[in-house]
C-alpha cells in the first residue's frame, strides 16, 4: 500500500511517502530498497542501507546492496559484520574471502565450513583458493575432504552439481580444480556394472564438450581409461578428443598409455604410428609398427601399414621384404 501511495505522488512527495512508511514499517525490506533507490546520491543511498541494517541486520539483500556501495576496504568491515548477522548466507562468506589475502581467506572459508556444513560451494572455493598459490596437492585433498564431510552431513551426492561446480571451474580458469573436482566424484551417481559406468561417462564427456567444456571431458575420459584401463573405445574417444583440442604432446601421451593398457587393439597402434609419420618422424613410426609386431603378429592392417610407411618413404627393398613377411605371417 505504501508503495503504491508513493508511486502515485511526484518525485519529492514519494521520497516523504516512503520515509513515513520506513517509520511506520521498519522491519520492511521492500520499503527500506524503495527508500534508498530514491536517494540520487550514492553515500545518501549508503546512509538509508545502513539505517536500514539496523533495523533487519538478518537481510541477505539488504547487505549485498550496501556493500555494493563501498570501497574495497569498507567492503571488507561490512561483510565482517554480515557474515555475524547472516552466517548461513553462503554468498557473504564467499564475498569476504575474495576480499580477503589468501591466510584470511583460508580462516574465512573454514569459518564458512562450520556454519554452512552442506555447502559444496564452499570446499570448491576453498580449492580454487589453493590453486591462485600453486598449491595443487592441497587442491584435491580439500575436495576429497568435501566429499567425505559433505556425506557426513547428510548431502546427497550431485553428480550434475559436481560436473557444473567443474565446468564453472574451467571457464574461470581454475583447471587444476576443475580436474580434481571430476577426479573424486568420478564414480559418483554413476551405474555400479562396467557397462552402464561406461556410458555415463561418455554421455559426461559428450555433453560437456557440447557446452565447450572440453578440460571436463578431457578429465572425465581420463580418470575413466584408468577405472577401466582395457576398453578401447574409451582411450579412442580420448584419442580424438586430444586430436581435435589438444596437441602432438598430448595425443602422442594418450596413444602410448593406451597401447600399454590395450596392446592387442590395433587401431590404437595404426593411430600412434600415424601420428609419428604425419610429422615427419618416420624412424618412431617404424618403431611403434614393430613393438605392434610383437602382440599381433598376426594383423594384415598393421603388417600394410609398414609397408606403406617404407613405400611412401622410398624404401623400396625395406617394403617388398615387409610384404613378404606379411604374406607368410598372414597366411
Amino acid at each position: 500500500v505504501w508503495l503504491e501511495a508513493a508511486r502515485l505522488e511526484k518525485p519529492q512527495s514519494a521520497k516523504a511517502v516512503v520515509a513515513k512508511a520506513v517509520k511506520s514499517l521498519p522491519h520492511s525490506v521492500r520499503l527500506w530498497i524503495d527508500a534508498a533507490n530514491r536517494e540520487q546520491d550514492a553515500q545518501a543511498k549508503a546512509r538509508v542501507l545502513r539505517k536500514a541494517l539496523e533495523f533487519i541486520p538478518n537481510s541477505v539483500r539488504l547487505w549485498k546492496e550496501a556493500v555494493s556501495l563501498e570501497d574495497e576496504v569498507e567492503a571488507r568491515v561490512m561483510l565482517s559484520r554480515a557474515v555475524e548477522c547472516v552466517p548461513h548466507s553462503v554468498e557473504m562468506w564467499l564475498a569476504l574471502a575474495k576480499l580477503s589475502s589468501y591466510k584470511e581467506a583460508q580462516r574465512v572459508l573454514n569459518e564458512a565450513r562450520k556454519h554452512i556444513p552442506t555447502s559444496p560451494v564452499i570446499w570448491v572455493t576453498a580449492a580454487k583458493l589453493e590453486e591462485t598459490q600453486g598449491n595443487e596437492k592441497m587442491v584435491e585433498l580439500i575436495l576429497t575432504r568435501a566429499i567425505d564431510s559433505l556425506a557426513a552431513n547428510g548431502v546427497t551426492p550431485d553428480r550434475d552439481m559436481w560436473l557444473k561446480q567443474a565446468e564453472e571451474a574451467e571457464k574461470t580458469g581454475f583447471i587444476k580444480t576443475c580436474q580434481a573436482i571430476v577426479k573424486v566424484t568420478i564414480k559418483v551417481g554413476v551405474d555400479e556394472d562396467v557397462k552402464g559406468m561406461k556410458q555415463n561417462w561418455v554421455q559426461d564427456a559428450d555433453a560437456a564438450v557440447n557446452r565447450n567444456s572440453i578440460e571436463v571431458a578431457r578429465a572425465i575420459y581420463n580418470n575413466a581409461v584408468m577405472h577401466l584401463k582395457n576398453k578401447k573405445g574409451l582411450w579412442l574417444r580420448l584419442a580424438e578428443l586430444e586430436t581435435k583440442y589438444g596437441t602432438s604432446e598430448s595425443l602422442d601421451n594418450v596413444l602410448q598409455r593406451a597401447v600399454t593398457y590395450c596392446p592387442h587393439a590395433e587401431i590404437l597402434w595404426l593411430m600412434a604410428a600415424k601420428q609419428k609419420w604425419l610429422r615427419g618422424d618416420v624412424a618412431s613410426a617404424r618403431r611403434i609398427l614393430a613393438e605392434a609386431f610383437s602382440h599381433s603378429k598376426e594383423s594384415e592392417a598393421i603388417h600394410l601399414a609398414a609397408v606403406k610407411l617404407e613405400s611412401e618413404n622410398n624404401e623400396i627393398q625395406r617394403s617388398r621384404l615387409l610384404l613378404a613377411r606379411a604374406r607368410q605371417q598372414c597366411n
